[in-house]
């Protein structure tokens, strides 16, 4: 055993974890790095936890990712009987959509708790022509699928625990889609202006110009159409304080109340009311919490006190009796993770 610091601070050897994907259920997908981390005391929310180590799935020999590339497109979808989202998960597929082909076609890997075991099916593409999948924002469990989101045109969604899964394409409101492919340096900026999550049970899109904040509802995934929301004047909001040249981005859309929106302002983070159109609050946060600027949304039910991860676990390592406090340990170097409590 090696000695301690002399500092007297203590350390410990751990996988650094990063939130993937929250579920509607309130189950997390992490992605990890072995570091080491000083310990930091973490207090509330003692409630029983379990983690579950997902089995590796195969790699071509000849690619050599990075951590961000090789988590790219993961997700995490749960699925209770009968009880919707009252009640805990039966079953969960965990999934990552990646392209092959140069574009044309996209390869669906999916875990199934009920097989504990990984496959893989390749599927055409349903973007335009010579477009390809930018998989720079978060994946949703949204309507029991999975929806991967490419801000500049669109989302593609499948059902994960389908036994022929079909990707199927939403188009994003006609006067956000963009004509042409955009570059990598392009998509950055994109990213941070545009948004979309699930708020109060719906599909929900927001973006930010200059000029104007506007928030979008889908009324149906088959039918592929928006209905805006709200529009709110940006110089409006500044016109008593703050910064009136700065064009906000969009941190998250907030899980519980539909017209709620967080918005990062250089290091000031708000939250907007967009029926209002007033800033209800804001936070100053330091460097070392500013992360991406973009915050992962994870609904906490109640059920979650008592429920454990189903699943066949013949391949899984499994950690039990931590509290959620011992996992969330596990990410607090991960600024991306934004947790909401539910009654």
């Amino acid at each position: 055993m090696s000695k301690p610091p002399p500092d007297g601070r203590v350390y410990s050897d751990m996988l650094r974890s990063r939130a993937l994907a929250a579920s509607a259920h309130g189950f997390l997908l992490l992605g990890t790095l072995k570091s080491r981390y000083r310990a930091h005391p973490l207090s509330g929310l003692d409630l029983p936890a379990e983690l579950f180590r997902l089995p590796e799935f195969e790699e071509p020999e000849e690619e050599t990712l990075t951590f961000a590339d090789g988590m790219a497109g993961m997700c995490l979808l749960t699925q209770a009987d009968g009880d919707g989202l009252n009640g805990p998960p039966k079953r969960y597929a965990a999934a990552q959509l990646t392209e092959v082909d140069g574009g044309r076609r996209l390869l669906l890997r999916r875990f199934s708790s009920e097989t504990g075991d990984w496959d893989e099916q390749v599927l055409p593409s349903p973007l335009p022509p010579q477009r390809r999948m930018h998989l720079g924002h978060e994946v949703l469990d949204f309507g029991g699928r999975l929806w991967w989101v490419d801000v500049s045109w669109g989302a593609v969604c499948v059902d994960p625990f389908s036994d022929r899964p079909e990707l199927c394409p939403v188009e994003l409101p006609p006067d956000s889609m963009l004509p042409n492919q955009q570059g990598e340096t392009e998509m950055e900026q994109l990213v941070q202006r545009r948004h979309m999550g699930v708020s109060a049970g719906r599909l929900r899109y927001a973006e930010v110009d200059p000029l104007h904040i506007r928030s979008f509802v889908l009324d149906n995934h088959q039918s592929g159409r928006w209905t805006l929301e709200h529009q709110v004047s940006v110089p409006d909001l500044w016109r008593n304080g703050g910064n009136a040249k700065a064009t906000p981005s969009i941190a998250a859309i907030d899980p519980l109340n539909a017209d709620a929106l967080h918005l990062s302002v250089d290091q000031i983070h708000v939250s907007l009311d967009m029926r209002k159109r007033m800033i209800e609050g804001s936070v100053i946060l330091d460097a070392s919490q500013l992360g991406s600027g973009c915050y992962l949304p994870c609904l906490l039910p109640s059920f979650l006190w008592s429920s454990t991860i189903p699943g066949k676990n013949k391949t899984l390592d499994t950690a039990k009796n931590k509290t959620l406090a011992d996992v969330l340990a596990a990410l607090l170097n991960a600024s991306n993770l934004n947790l909401f409590l539910q009654s």
